[in-house]
Protein backbone atom coordinates (compact mmCIF):
# COMPACT_ATOMS: atom_id res chain seq x y z
CA UNK A 1 0.00 0.00 0.00
CA UNK A 2 1.04 3.42 -1.15
CA UNK A 3 1.46 6.13 1.96
CA UNK A 4 -0.66 8.85 2.61
CA UNK A 5 0.00 11.93 0.80
CA UNK A 6 -1.62 14.74 1.82
CA UNK A 7 -0.20 17.18 -1.08
CA UNK A 8 -1.52 15.00 -3.54
CA UNK A 9 -5.39 14.53 -1.80
CA UNK A 10 -5.21 18.94 -1.21
CA UNK A 11 -4.53 19.31 -4.93
CA UNK A 12 -7.51 16.43 -6.33
CA UNK A 13 -9.82 18.67 -3.70
CA UNK A 14 -8.45 21.80 -5.19
CA UNK A 15 -8.88 20.37 -9.16
CA UNK A 16 -12.43 19.63 -8.00
CA UNK A 17 -13.70 22.71 -6.73
CA UNK A 18 -11.99 24.11 -10.32
CA UNK A 19 -13.84 21.96 -11.92
CA UNK A 20 -17.65 22.47 -10.08
CA UNK A 21 -16.93 26.28 -10.40
CA UNK A 22 -16.42 26.02 -14.12
CA UNK A 23 -19.42 24.02 -15.07
CA UNK A 24 -21.59 25.87 -12.63
CA UNK A 25 -20.75 29.39 -14.25
CA UNK A 26 -23.67 31.46 -16.57
CA UNK A 27 -23.44 31.50 -20.21
CA UNK A 28 -22.59 35.01 -21.15
CA UNK A 29 -24.13 36.14 -24.45
CA UNK A 30 -21.59 38.00 -26.37
CA UNK A 31 -21.70 41.51 -27.53
CA UNK A 32 -22.68 42.46 -31.10
CA UNK A 33 -19.06 43.76 -32.77
CA UNK A 34 -19.05 47.29 -33.33
CA UNK A 35 -17.19 48.04 -37.13
CA UNK A 36 -15.41 52.00 -36.55
CA UNK A 37 -17.31 55.02 -37.33
CA UNK A 38 -14.50 55.74 -39.67
CA UNK A 39 -14.96 52.75 -41.60
CA UNK A 40 -15.20 54.34 -45.15
CA UNK A 41 -18.21 53.99 -47.21
CA UNK A 42 -19.84 51.69 -48.70
CA UNK A 43 -18.83 48.51 -46.64
CA UNK A 44 -18.10 44.85 -47.03
CA UNK A 45 -18.71 42.49 -44.35
CA UNK A 46 -16.30 38.95 -44.29
CA UNK A 47 -17.77 36.94 -42.14
CA UNK A 48 -16.02 33.40 -41.53
CA UNK A 49 -17.25 31.89 -38.57
CA UNK A 50 -16.99 28.08 -38.62
CA UNK A 51 -19.50 25.35 -36.72
CA UNK A 52 -18.41 22.96 -39.13
CA UNK A 53 -15.07 22.41 -40.66
CA UNK A 54 -12.46 25.58 -40.56
CA UNK A 55 -10.56 26.12 -44.24
CA UNK A 56 -7.70 27.89 -41.64
CA UNK A 57 -5.69 28.91 -44.68
CA UNK A 58 -8.10 29.45 -46.87
CA UNK A 59 -9.78 31.68 -44.57
CA UNK A 60 -6.76 33.96 -44.06
CA UNK A 61 -5.94 33.80 -47.66
CA UNK A 62 -9.19 35.11 -49.19
CA UNK A 63 -9.94 37.65 -45.97
CA UNK A 64 -6.53 39.16 -46.99
CA UNK A 65 -7.22 39.14 -50.95
CA UNK A 66 -10.96 40.57 -50.36
CA UNK A 67 -9.50 43.60 -47.99
CA UNK A 68 -6.88 44.27 -50.92
CA UNK A 69 -9.63 44.11 -53.89
CA UNK A 70 -11.79 46.65 -51.79
CA UNK A 71 -9.14 48.78 -51.41
CA UNK A 72 -8.63 49.28 -54.41
CA UNK A 73 -12.27 50.24 -54.76
CA UNK A 74 -12.09 52.29 -52.02
CA UNK A 75 -14.51 49.99 -50.04
CA UNK A 76 -14.68 49.73 -46.20
CA UNK A 77 -14.14 46.33 -44.60
CA UNK A 78 -14.78 44.79 -41.57
CA UNK A 79 -13.69 41.18 -40.81
CA UNK A 80 -15.47 39.02 -38.34
CA UNK A 81 -15.83 35.42 -36.93
CA UNK A 82 -18.95 36.45 -34.50
CA UNK A 83 -22.30 36.05 -35.72
CA UNK A 84 -23.51 38.87 -33.11
CA UNK A 85 -22.74 40.96 -36.03
CA UNK A 86 -26.28 39.97 -37.62
CA UNK A 87 -28.22 42.45 -36.42
CA UNK A 88 -30.31 44.73 -38.26
CA UNK A 89 -28.52 47.71 -37.38
CA UNK A 90 -25.27 47.00 -37.36
CA UNK A 91 -25.91 44.95 -41.06
CA UNK A 92 -27.13 48.36 -41.97
CA UNK A 93 -23.54 49.61 -42.65
CA UNK A 94 -23.19 46.64 -45.29
CA UNK A 95 -23.68 46.74 -48.80
CA UNK A 96 -22.05 43.47 -49.59
CA UNK A 97 -21.63 39.94 -47.04
CA UNK A 98 -19.17 37.66 -48.05
CA UNK A 99 -19.11 34.29 -46.89
CA UNK A 100 -15.83 32.83 -46.45
CA UNK A 101 -15.83 29.15 -46.14
CA UNK A 102 -18.42 29.80 -43.04
CA UNK A 103 -19.51 26.45 -42.34
CA UNK A 104 -21.70 24.71 -40.23
CA UNK A 105 -24.89 26.36 -38.70
CA UNK A 106 -23.61 29.22 -36.90
CA UNK A 107 -26.45 32.14 -36.95
CA UNK A 108 -29.35 31.62 -34.28
CA UNK A 109 -32.73 32.29 -35.97
CA UNK A 110 -33.11 36.05 -34.92
CA UNK A 111 -29.57 36.74 -36.78
CA UNK A 112 -31.19 34.14 -39.88
CA UNK A 113 -33.84 36.47 -40.21
CA UNK A 114 -32.04 40.16 -39.76
CA UNK A 115 -29.54 38.35 -42.36
CA UNK A 116 -32.99 37.40 -44.72
CA UNK A 117 -34.21 41.01 -44.50
CA UNK A 118 -30.74 42.68 -45.16
CA UNK A 119 -30.54 40.22 -48.20
CA UNK A 120 -34.26 41.28 -49.70
CA UNK A 121 -33.70 44.93 -49.38
CA UNK A 122 -31.23 44.76 -52.53
CA UNK A 123 -28.29 43.16 -50.51
CA UNK A 124 -25.17 41.57 -52.06
CA UNK A 125 -23.77 38.46 -51.17
CA UNK A 126 -20.88 36.34 -52.34
CA UNK A 127 -19.93 32.37 -51.18
CA UNK A 128 -16.81 31.32 -51.23
CA UNK A 129 -15.69 27.57 -51.14
CA UNK A 130 -16.64 26.28 -47.55
CA UNK A 131 -19.87 28.10 -47.22
CA UNK A 132 -21.60 25.88 -50.28
CA UNK A 133 -20.80 22.66 -48.92
CA UNK A 134 -23.87 21.40 -47.00
CA UNK A 135 -22.86 22.13 -43.62
CA UNK A 136 -25.55 24.64 -43.37
CA UNK A 137 -28.66 22.61 -44.67
CA UNK A 138 -30.61 23.02 -41.54
CA UNK A 139 -30.73 26.58 -43.03
CA UNK A 140 -33.51 26.26 -45.37
CA UNK A 141 -33.20 29.53 -47.46
CA UNK A 142 -29.15 29.56 -47.26
CA UNK A 143 -28.69 26.09 -49.01
CA UNK A 144 -32.07 25.94 -51.28
CA UNK A 145 -32.24 30.08 -52.24
CA UNK A 146 -28.94 30.89 -52.24
CA UNK A 147 -26.70 27.88 -52.94
CA UNK A 148 -28.78 25.33 -54.86
CA UNK A 149 -26.86 22.18 -55.35
CA UNK A 150 -26.00 20.11 -52.27
CA UNK A 151 -22.69 19.45 -52.21
CA UNK A 152 -21.27 15.66 -52.24
CA UNK A 153 -17.70 15.36 -51.56
CA UNK A 154 -14.09 16.33 -53.12
CA UNK A 155 -11.04 14.26 -54.15
CA UNK A 156 -8.30 12.99 -51.68
CA UNK A 157 -5.87 11.09 -53.35
CA UNK A 158 -4.64 13.74 -54.00
CA UNK A 159 -6.58 16.46 -52.37
CA UNK A 160 -5.82 19.21 -54.63
CA UNK A 161 -5.00 19.10 -58.31
CA UNK A 162 -4.95 21.14 -61.39
CA UNK A 163 -8.22 21.42 -63.08
CA UNK A 164 -9.25 23.37 -66.26
CA UNK A 165 -11.84 25.38 -65.29
CA UNK A 166 -14.53 26.89 -68.59
CA UNK A 167 -16.19 30.06 -69.02
CA UNK A 168 -19.77 28.89 -69.74
CA UNK A 169 -21.70 32.57 -69.67
CA UNK A 170 -18.83 34.90 -71.44
CA UNK A 171 -21.37 38.21 -71.40
CA UNK A 172 -22.18 37.37 -67.56
CA UNK A 173 -20.09 40.75 -65.78
CA UNK A 174 -19.19 38.41 -63.30
CA UNK A 175 -16.79 36.63 -66.13
CA UNK A 176 -15.36 39.63 -67.58
CA UNK A 177 -11.91 39.73 -68.42
CA UNK A 178 -11.49 35.89 -67.98
CA UNK A 179 -10.24 33.87 -70.90
CA UNK A 180 -12.43 31.50 -71.87
CA UNK A 181 -10.51 28.37 -70.05
CA UNK A 182 -7.83 28.71 -67.22
CA UNK A 183 -6.26 26.05 -65.38
CA UNK A 184 -6.32 26.86 -61.70
CA UNK A 185 -5.64 23.98 -58.27
CA UNK A 186 -7.91 23.46 -55.52
CA UNK A 187 -9.95 20.97 -53.79
CA UNK A 188 -12.65 20.56 -56.12
CA UNK A 189 -16.02 20.18 -54.84
CA UNK A 190 -18.65 17.57 -56.43
CA UNK A 191 -22.42 18.26 -55.80
CA UNK A 192 -25.61 16.41 -56.36
CA UNK A 193 -26.55 18.32 -59.94
CA UNK A 194 -26.17 21.28 -61.25
CA UNK A 195 -28.32 24.73 -60.44
CA UNK A 196 -31.67 24.44 -61.87
CA UNK A 197 -32.68 27.31 -64.00
CA UNK A 198 -33.53 29.58 -61.14
CA UNK A 199 -29.59 30.44 -61.21
CA UNK A 200 -27.23 31.66 -64.04
CA UNK A 201 -24.34 28.93 -64.20
CA UNK A 202 -21.13 31.23 -64.59
CA UNK A 203 -18.15 28.06 -65.29
CA UNK A 204 -18.25 24.76 -64.64
CA UNK A 205 -14.97 22.06 -64.67
CA UNK A 206 -13.45 19.95 -67.35
CA UNK A 207 -13.09 16.79 -65.26
CA UNK A 208 -11.00 14.94 -68.21
CA UNK A 209 -8.03 17.38 -66.82
CA UNK A 210 -8.61 16.04 -63.30
CA UNK A 211 -9.12 13.27 -61.75
CA UNK A 212 -13.02 13.52 -59.62
CA UNK A 213 -12.74 10.49 -57.30
CA UNK A 214 -12.17 10.46 -53.56
CA UNK A 215 -10.64 7.00 -52.66
CA UNK A 216 -10.30 7.54 -49.49
CA UNK A 217 -13.58 7.99 -47.74
CA UNK A 218 -17.42 8.01 -48.45
CA UNK A 219 -18.30 8.53 -52.24
CA UNK A 220 -15.28 6.95 -54.57
CA UNK A 221 -16.58 8.41 -57.98
CA UNK A 222 -17.36 11.99 -58.21
CA UNK A 223 -17.84 12.35 -61.83
CA UNK A 224 -20.85 14.60 -62.64
CA UNK A 225 -20.55 14.35 -66.52
CA UNK A 226 -18.43 14.47 -69.24
CA UNK A 227 -18.97 17.92 -70.60
CA UNK A 228 -18.25 21.45 -68.38
CA UNK A 229 -22.07 21.90 -68.34
CA UNK A 230 -22.46 19.12 -65.89
CA UNK A 231 -20.01 20.00 -63.42
CA UNK A 232 -20.74 23.56 -62.48
CA UNK A 233 -17.99 25.52 -59.95
CA UNK A 234 -19.02 28.73 -60.00
CA UNK A 235 -23.04 30.15 -60.49
CA UNK A 236 -24.97 33.37 -59.79
CA UNK A 237 -28.75 34.27 -58.67
CA UNK A 238 -30.71 37.73 -58.76
CA UNK A 239 -33.39 36.99 -55.81
CA UNK A 240 -37.08 37.48 -56.69
CA UNK A 241 -37.37 39.68 -53.17
CA UNK A 242 -34.02 41.40 -53.80
CA UNK A 243 -30.37 40.74 -53.39
CA UNK A 244 -28.13 39.09 -56.08
CA UNK A 245 -25.87 36.11 -54.99
CA UNK A 246 -22.49 34.70 -56.46
CA UNK A 247 -21.66 31.17 -55.27
CA UNK A 248 -18.27 30.04 -56.25
CA UNK A 249 -16.46 26.58 -54.96
CA UNK A 250 -13.08 28.08 -55.07
CA UNK A 251 -11.00 29.32 -52.37
CA UNK A 252 -9.33 26.25 -49.78
CA UNK A 253 -6.10 27.24 -50.17
CA UNK A 254 -3.86 30.72 -49.85
CA UNK A 255 -2.33 30.01 -53.13
CA UNK A 256 -5.72 29.50 -54.86
CA UNK A 257 -6.12 33.30 -53.90
CA UNK A 258 -3.16 34.39 -55.06
CA UNK A 259 -4.32 33.66 -59.33
CA UNK A 260 -4.75 36.28 -61.35
CA UNK A 261 -7.97 34.79 -62.58
CA UNK A 262 -9.78 34.46 -58.62
CA UNK A 263 -9.05 37.75 -58.06
CA UNK A 264 -10.39 38.44 -61.03
CA UNK A 265 -13.49 36.74 -60.51
CA UNK A 266 -13.94 38.28 -56.57
CA UNK A 267 -13.54 41.50 -58.01
CA UNK A 268 -15.72 40.77 -60.79
CA UNK A 269 -18.41 39.50 -57.98
CA UNK A 270 -18.10 42.29 -55.93
CA UNK A 271 -19.15 44.76 -58.67
CA UNK A 272 -22.28 42.75 -59.60
CA UNK A 273 -23.44 42.06 -56.77
CA UNK A 274 -23.30 45.86 -55.69
CA UNK A 275 -24.47 46.46 -58.87
CA UNK A 276 -21.54 48.68 -59.51
CA UNK A 277 -22.27 48.27 -63.55
CA UNK A 278 -25.33 48.02 -65.83
CA UNK A 279 -27.90 46.93 -63.09
CA UNK A 280 -29.96 44.55 -64.83
CA UNK A 281 -27.14 42.60 -66.91
CA UNK A 282 -27.21 39.64 -65.87
CA UNK A 283 -30.08 38.62 -63.79
CA UNK A 284 -31.89 37.57 -67.49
Amino acid sequence: MRPFNPTLLIATLLLMGCATSVSSAPMVSKPAPIPTEHMPQPAMLIYSDTAGWRHEEGIAGGNVALMEIAGDKGLGYFTTQHSEIFNAETLSRFDLIVFNSATGDSLSADQKAAFEAWLADDGAVILIHGSIDASQSDWSFYQDEMVGPHFISHPMAPQFQAADIVVLNTGHPVMAGLPDRFSATDEWYSFDGVPDDRFVTLAGLDETTYDPRNTVYGVEDLRMGDQPEDHAIIWARCLPDGGRVVASALGHTIESFKATEHRQLLSNAIDWTRRAGEDAVGCE
